[in-house]
């Protein structure tokens, strides 16, 4: 197996095992045991447990993220909103075990040094609501009803794209229509 097939390999394991067992459950022996191979070998490709974490996590959250922002700089702030929204409960449906992780761990993911996750995702969120125009009011009630939105995807997951884009679509919908009520002194 190829040096880069075989640090996959161990980073699917570990993140199959860390949603399982949660991280502090889990240990290098039983991640090298579960990979077929020796620890020896695993630290030839991981200095620590804690890297693996992060090399398992941080690509899949924030790549996408970061993707769909610098794609929708030239839209307007309700395609901004929709493109975001879809892309997080996209990502829950297709890696439902690494949000698991994230979630059951993110004070330790904060420890290690890798920032709070669902903290950097809501400040995202937030100045966006800010740019559309929102009172502070309405940004409260569209964070509380975005984060219920995506958060609800672990619990009731849907994989199938047409059900999730029109779903975005809806929430978004309530949301521009609230913050235009008060624009129009509705």
């Amino acid at each position: 197996m190829k040096k880069e097939e075989r640090k996959q390999q161990i980073l699917e394991t570990a993140i199959k095992l860390f949603a399982e067992k949660g991280y502090k459950g889990t240990t290098t022996l039983q991640i090298a045991k579960q990979a077929e191979i020796t620890e020896v070998t695993l630290f030839r490709h991981f200095s620590s447990k804690q890297e693996i974490l992060l090399e398992g996590i941080e690509p899949i959250l924030f790549s996408t993220l970061e993707g769909v922002i610098s794609i929708s700089k030239e839209s307007s702030g309700t395609e901004k909103l929709e493109s975001i929204l879809y892309d997080r409960i996209s990502l829950i449906s297709k890696n439902y075990q690494i949000i698991k992780i994230i979630l059951m761990e993110n004070s330790l993911l904060t420890e290690l040094g890798s920032g709070n996750f669902i903290n950097r995702i809501l400040e995202i969120l937030k100045n966006l609501l800010e740019e559309m125009g929102g009172s502070e009011e309405d940004n409260k009630f569209a964070l509380r009803l975005l984060m219920g939105t995506i958060l609800s995807f672990l619990y009731m997951p849907d994989k199938n794209e047409e059900d999730i884009k029109n779903h975005v679509s809806k929430v978004t919908n309530i949301i521009v229509r609230e913050i235009n009520k008060k624009h129009k002194g509705v």
